[in-house]
C-alpha cells in the first residue's frame, strides 16, 4: 500500500484529496480538503497574480502539504490551471512552492487540464456505453470534453470562467443583475464557446455530466428550492427548466441577499451568476434538457492518472464498471465472506429473472443489477457486530462514498440489505423512498431472503433454484442440492411469508439432492 496527495491549485479554490492506493489498485480516500482563496483575484486584468492571493495561495499549499505528509503521503502531485498558467508571474510561484512547501507544482495547458478532469469524473459515473458531455466550470476557465466509458473523443478549455467573467460584468456590483445585464454574459459566452459547441453537436452525446462547484451548488440551490429529497448531490439530475429559475430568483437578488439562499455557499454569492451564465448558455447551445451533477473532478484525475502510469492497469481499471468496482471496494474493506456473497448473488438472479419470465414481476435489468448489489454487501455489517449486522450494513451503505449511484440507488440497495433479516421494508417506510421504490425494495429483499436462506450454513449445499409454473395460487421452487440442507429449508421456511406476501402466492419446496432424485 502506498499513500498520495493530489492537489488541485484552482482559481477560485485549492483542494486536495489524500488517498491509500490498495493491493489491486483499488482506492481509499483517507481526507479532503479545500481552501478558498481567490488566487485568480485581479488576475485577469493585468496578467498577475496579486501579492495578497500569491501569499494565500502559498499559504493555504503549504499547509495541505503538511497535511498530507502526516498522513504519510510518499508523493504530492500538485496540479495549477488558469490562474497560474496565465500568470506572468507564475516562475516566481512555482519557485516559492518548491522551496518554501517542498511542492513541486505542474502548471497544466488547458486541454490537459480537460483530460484530467475527464479521467476523474468518468471514474465515478455510470456511463456504459454511452457518450457523454462533460462540463467542468472553473474559475477562469471551462473544460469541455466528450467521451465514452474508455477514451475521449474530444478536449478544449475556454477562457469563460465564474471569476472570469464576473471581473468583466459585474465588478464592483453588488446589486440584483438586471435581464440586460444577464444577456451580456449569455451572448459573451456564447460567442467564446461557438467554435467548441460547433464540434460537440458535430460528434454529439447523450447524456450531459457536470462538475466543479459553481455546477454543484446550483444543483443544491434547486434542489432545496423544488424540495428534493436528497442527502448529496451525487449523480442529482439538474433540468435545465428547473435551472433557469433558479438562475431568475438569484439575478433579482443582491450580493448579501443571495448568501442567504438555502442551498447556496455564501463564498460563492458574487461568483455564481456568472459561473450559472456559463453552464446556462452551453447547454443551451447544445440542446441538453438536463445535467448530472459529479463531485468528482480534476484532483480525483490526478489520482487515476497516476494509477495509469503503472503497466495494464488501465485496461484492467476499464474492464469493470464504477459501480461494481466501488461497491466490491467495500466490501473488501468490511472483509466480507467472497464466497457466500456470491453464491446468494447468483441464487438471488437466478430466481429473480425466473420470477420475471413468470409475470410475477416487470422489472428489468436496472433493477436486476440494484439486486446484484445488495446481495453482495448484505452482510457486510458483520465486520462492525454480528449483532444487528444488518442494521450496520445499512449504514455503511449509506455513508460509504459509492460511485456511479444516485441517492434513490443507494437508498434501495441499503434498505434491502436492511431487511434481508428480521424487518420488512413496510416497517422501514419512514426512510427516503416513495411507494415506486418501496415495492421494489419489497420485491427485490424477498428474492434476496430466499436466496440468503439457501446458503445460510455458507457450505455450499444448493447449486440452483428453478420455478415451476403456478396454479391456484401456489408456486413450486425446485431445490438443487448436493447433499442434505436441513438447516437451509429450515431458514427458507422461516423467511418465505414476505416472498408469498410480495408476489401473492403460496410457495412449495422441492429439495432435488443430486444422485438421490
Amino acid at each position: 500500500m502506498r499513500t498520495i496527495g493530489a492537489m488541485d491549485i484552482g482559481t477560485n479554490s485549492i483542494r486536495m484529496l489524500v488517498v491509500r492506493i490498495e493491493e489491486g489498485h483499488d482506492c481509499s480516500v483517507l481526507s479532503t480538503y479545500k481552501e478558498v482563496v481567490r488566487l485568480g483575484e485581479g488576475e485577469f486584468t493585468h496578467n498577475k497574480l496579486t501579492r495578497p492571493a500569491m501569499e494565500r495561495g502559498l499559504l493555504v499549499v503549504r499547509k495541505f502539504a503538511d497535511i498530507a505528509r502526516r498522513w504519510g503521503a510518499e508523493k504530492i502531485i500538485a496540479v495549477a490551471t488558469s490562474a497560474v498558467r496565465e500568470a506572468q508571474n507564475r516562475g516566481e510561484f512555482e519557485e516559492r512552492a518548491l522551496s518554501e512547501c517542498g511542492v513541486d507544482v505542474r502548471v497544466v495547458s488547458g486541454v490537459e487540464e480537460a483530460r484530467l478532469i475527464y479521467l476523474g469524473v468518468v471514474s465515478g459515473v455510470d456511463i456504459g456505453s454511452s457518450r457523454g458531455m462533460f462540463i467542468d466550470i472553473g474559475g477562469g476557465t471551462t473544460e469541455l470534453i466528450i467521451g465514452d466509458h474508455r477514451d475521449y473523443q474530444f478536449l478544449d478549455s475556454l477562457k469563460l470562467g465564474a471569476i472570469r467573467l464576473a471581473n468583466i460584468f459585474l465588478a464592483g456590483e453588488t446589486g440584483p443583475v438586471s435581464k440586460r445585464k444577464y444577456r451580456q454574459m449569455l451572448d459573451y459566452s456564447r460567442g467564446v464557446s461557438n467554435l467548441a459547441v460547433r464540434k460537440v453537436n458535430e460528434i454529439g452525446f447523450d447524456q450531459a455530466y457536470g462538475s466543479s462547484g459553481t455546477i454543484m451548488n446550483l444543483a443544491e440551490i434547486t434542489a432545496k428550492r423544488k424540495g428534493a429529497s436528497v442527502s448529496s448531490m451525487r449523480n442529482f439530475n439538474l433540468k435545465y427548466d428547473d435551472l433557469a429559475e433558479t438562475i431568475q430568483i438569484l439575478c433579482g437578488l443582491s450580493v448579501e441577499e443571495r448568501r442567504n439562499v438555502p442551498g447556496i455557499n455564501p463564498e460563492r454569492a458574487d461568483i455564481i451568476i456568472s459561473g450559472a451564465a456559463v453552464l446556462d448558455s452551453i447547454l443551451t447551445s447544445v440542446g441538453a434538457p438536463s445535467i448530472t451533477v459529479s463531485g468528482r473532478a480534476l484532483r480525483e484525475g490526478i489520482v487515476v492518472d497516476y494509477l495509469f502510469e503503472e503497466e495494464h492497469v488501465r485496461e484492467e481499471f476499464l474492464q469493470i464498471s464504477a459501480r461494481e468496482r466501488s461497491i466490491m471496494q467495500l466490501a473488501r474493506t468490511c472483509h466480507f465472506e467472497e464466497g457466500h456473497a456470491v453464491r446468494v448473488r447468483d441464487l438471488a438472479v437466478s430466481l429473480f429473472r425466473q420470477l420475471r419470465d413468470m409475470g410475477l414481476h416487470a422489472y428489468g435489468d436496472v433493477e436486476e443489477d440494484l439486486l446484484r448489489h445488495a446481495c453482495i454487501t448484505h452482510d457486510i455489517g458483520s465486520f462492525v457486530s454480528h449483532t444487528n449486522h444488518n442494521k450496520h450494513s445499512y449504514y455503511l451503505l449509506r455513508n460509504w462514498d459509492l460511485l456511479g449511484f444516485d441517492d434513490e440507488e443507494i437508498e434501495i440497495i441499503a434498505t434491502t440489505a436492511l431487511c434481508h433479516r428480521k424487518l420488512t421494508p413496510k416497517q422501514v417506510r419512514g426512510k427516503k423512498l416513495d411507494a415506486s421504490a418501496l415495492r421494489l425494495v419489497e420485491v427485490l429483499t424477498s428474492v434476496l431472503q430466499v436466496a440468503d436462506s439457501l446458503d445460510i450454513s455458507q457450505l455450499d449445499l444448493v447449486n440452483d433454484v428453478a420455478v415451476r409454473d403456478h396454479r391456484d395460487g401456489r408456486i413450486i421452487l425446485e431445490i438443487f442440492a448436493r447433499g442434505a440442507c436441513e438447516l437451509e429449508m429450515w431458514a427458507l421456511e422461516r423467511k418465505k411469508r414476505l416472498f408469498e406476501q410480495t408476489f401473492g402466492v403460496k410457495l412449495d419446496v422441492r429439495v432435488i439432492v443430486a444422485g438421490g432424485g
